[in-house]
Formats: structure tokens, C-alpha cells, sequence
């Protein structure tokens, strides 16, 4: 067998194998002559991982003196001065042998061979390029125009609520517990079943919202302190949110007293959802089809359906829904809120209530986990040009998901 000398080559291996070579850094079985010494294949790759990378910062931590044992090194430094000592030169180091992948040539000729995709053409992944439809033009997007319903809101917010002596003296969480029962005078026990749910449904049920949600606020003593602008600032962002716990919390009560069945949603005052037996008609809003729809957009956790069942194990009383939605609308528990609600508990003779809170705060943190996931899905949907409405004040629905 013919062999190459040291100085032509980085590694060159003896004619005769013999079974005691050792490798002169490690003293363990050695390979052949690396860069002018007896080594290993270890030692060797070391010595080259060194001179072409970090070796010039590496630093002995005891005496500069290490010694392998059981033919291992645990000190790069001292292993590298020892391969010097010995004569190990890196004149024979070959800067071309790395990895084809980290060749511009080899890229260059790579990406030429690679097939181009209709999705890597388009620029497009395929989950979108199969879903995506052809984008409406503006002129043929469906308007809604919520500007009497802005001018309305506009007038509650400027307008003070009366309050009798036996109110005007109530701690903040009373007056809006007081609030929120008023806002409930007018729900039906037995509420119609809604056949169909469109455009004119949904405008419905905006409507009922947003206007329940400003009649309850201006019981806040604090809020109705506030400029106009901020008021109507505060109103967009949190009507929505206001309208969909407050509706959780009534069904879970209508659902516990027999008034609604497992599968029904309490939508308004006067009108429920049965989420197998309602006709959606989403042709006003998309060009997707139902079935398509409900990957971004089913009933049952739009509504926050998964949260009911939490509703009706804590069975919160009205001042603790109102705590948990000043908490999660306003976030509001400072220490005005926090006393009024220690208050309550000890007019009611609940001293030790700690864990109740700790419960009833857990629905704020599944409604936020549950609100979380719906937008990740609702920004799908606005990648693919789902929606196609347009809304007079969208301002209003920044917030909404």
C-alpha cells in the first residue's frame, strides 16, 4: 500500500498497522501521522477544531500543567500547548474540506435543482392558497352604519343616572351591582328561541349591548368624572367584553333554574340560542360557506360556552360578577374595590372567602385563555380575506373577538 508524506497531507497512515501505536497527546491508540505526529483521530480533529475556531482564547483553570486521564483531557488548553510541544503544525490544515452545504457553489446549484411550488411561487403557504378566495372588491363589502347607535350612546354617557338617598350612600361595587340589576329588570324567564341569526340579528344583539353596558357604567362614580372623550374611549373598548360575561353569567343561571336547556345561550333579554337548531346565515359578512366558517367562527365558543359550566359551579352572587367584570374590563381591583368586596363578604358572613376569590378570579383567567385562542384563529381569518364588512365606526369592534 502506497502512503503520502507528512508534509503533502493532513493525515497520512503507516503501511504496517501496528496494534500498540499509541497517540502521543493522549497516550490512548493512536491513527496514523496527523499534522507531523503520532495521533489519534481525536486529537487530531481538536487540534484542527482549535486552529480554525477558539483555540487562541482558551485558558488553563489550575497549574497550566493538566494531564490526560484514562486518555481523556478535560483542559483544551493544556492539551493544545501539548500538541505544539510536540510539533503538530497547522501548515497542513485543508480549509476546503467543510460541509457541501456551506459551499456557495454548491447552494448556487442546489436551489437551481429545487422544484418552484405554486405555494413558493406565489408566496403563499398551502393551507392559505387552498382556503383563500378571491378578494372582494371595497364597493361590494357589506356597510353597517352604527351612527344612531354612537349618537345614542353618546347621550347616556352625558347623561347622570338619578340615585335616591339609600343609593347615593352605597360604596362604588354596590352602586354597580345596583346597576347591573337594573340592567336585568326587563329578562324574560322563558325568553323566545331564535330561528335564524344574520345581519339584522347580530346588529340586535350589538345594539342590546352596547347600550346596556353604558347604562351600567355611568353607576361609577369615577367614570362619570371623567371628560367626555374618555368616557366614549373607555365605552368602545369594553361594551363587548361587558355584554359577553354578563350574558355567560346569565345563562349559567337561567341553565341551573330550568329555564334553558344545556344546548340553549341566553343572547337578550327577550331572546335565547340553541346552537343545533338556529339557521346562520353568514352570506352578509363572507363568501365562506358555514362548514368553512367554523374552523374561525363556531357558536358555542364565540359565545364563551366553555366558561358556563365554570359559571355555574361558583355560582357568583351579582357583586361578585360585577367584581370579576371590573377586573377583567376595567381591570379594577385596587383598594377601593378590594374593600368593598371584603364588605360584602362580612356583611354576608363569609369571613374567611379566599379561596371563593381565588375561584372566582380562575374564570378571569380561563376567559383570557379562551379570548387568546379565538384570536389566534380570528388572525387566520384576516390573512384570508374572510370577512368582508365594513363598519361605519370600527372603533368599536377593535376589541372584540
Amino acid at each position: 500500500m502506497s502512503c503520502s508524506t507528512p508534509s503533502s497531507s493532513e493525515c497520512s497512515i503507516g503501511s504496517v498497522e501496528v496494534d500498540d501505536f499509541k497517540c502521543e497527546i493522549c497516550l490512548g491508540k493512536g491513527h496514523g501521522n496527523h499534522f507531523g505526529v503520532n495521533a489519534c483521530r481525536a486529537c487530531a480533529a481538536f487540534f484542527r477544531r482549535m486552529i480554525l475556531g477558539t483555540g487562541f482564547r482558551q485558558k488553563c483553570r489550575l497549574t497550566k500543567n493538566c494531564k490526560p486521564k484514562d486518555g481523556r483531557w478535560f483542559c483544551k488548553k493544556c492539551r493544545l500547548d501539548k500538541c505544539y510541544r510536540l510539533g503538530m503544525t497547522p501548515d497542513n490544515i485543508q480549509h476546503d474540506r467543510d460541509a457541501h452545504l456551506s459551499s456557495e457553489l454548491f447552494l448556487e446549484n442546489h436551489n437551481k435543482r429545487k422544484l418552484q411550488t405554486v405555494e413558493k411561487f406565489v408566496g403563499v403557504p398551502h393551507s392559505v392558497l387552498y382556503f383563500k378566495r378571491e378578494k372582494l372588491p371595497k364597493k361590494m363589502w357589506t356597510y353597517i352604519d352604527l351612527s344612531k347607535l354612537v349618537q345614542r350612546t353618546e347621550k347616556i354617557l352625558k347623561t347622570e343616572p338619578s340615585f335616591d338617598s339609600e343609593t347615593f350612600n352605597m360604596t362604588t361595587l354596590e352602586k354597580l351591582t345596583f346597576g347591573l340589576r337594573e340592567a336585568r329588570k326587563n329578562q324574560q324567564q322563558f325568553p323566545a328561541i331564535m330561528k335564524s341569526m344574520g345581519k339584522e340579528e347580530n346588529c340586535f344583539i350589538w345594539e342590546q349591548q352596547l347600550m346596556t353596558a353604558a347604562n351600567w357604567i355611568m353607576y361609577f362614580d369615577e367614570f362619570r368624572a371623567l371628560p367626555f372623550d374618555q368616557k366614549f374611549a373607555m365605552i368602545k373598548c369594553m361594551w363587548h367584553l361587558w355584554g359577553r360575561l354578563e350574558r355567560l353569567a346569565m345563562t349559567a343561571e337561567m341553565r341551573v333554574n330550568g329555564y334553558c336547556g344545556k344546548r340553549d345561550f341566553v343572547i337578550s333579554h327577550d331572546a335565547l340560542l340553541d346552537y343545533d337548531n338556529v339557521d346562520y346565515d353568514p352570506s352578509w359578512s363572507t363568501s365562506y360557506s358555514k362548514d368553512e366558517l367554523l374552523y374561525f367562527l363556531d357558536a358555542p365558543t364565540y359565545h364563551g360556552e366553555p366558561l358556563v359550566e365554570s359559571f355555574i359551579n361558583i355560582n357568583p352572587s351579582d357583586t361578585e360578577l360585577v367584581f370579576l367584570i371590573c377586573n377583567l374590563c376595567l381591570r379594577l381591583t385596587g383598594k377601593k374595590l378590594a374593600n368593598s368586596l371584603h364588605k360584602h363578604y362580612t356583611d354576608i358572613e363569609m369571613p374567611r372567602y379566599a379561596h371563593r376569590l381565588a375561584k372566582l378570579l380562575s374564570i378571569g383567567n380561563d376567559w383570557l385563555n379562551l379570548t387568546h385562542k379565538r384570536k389566534e384563529k380570528m388572525q387566520v381569518a384576516y390573512i384570508l380575506d374572510v370577512f368582508h364588512v365594513e363598519f361605519s365606526h370600527p372603533e368599536l369592534f377593535q376589541y372584540s373577538v
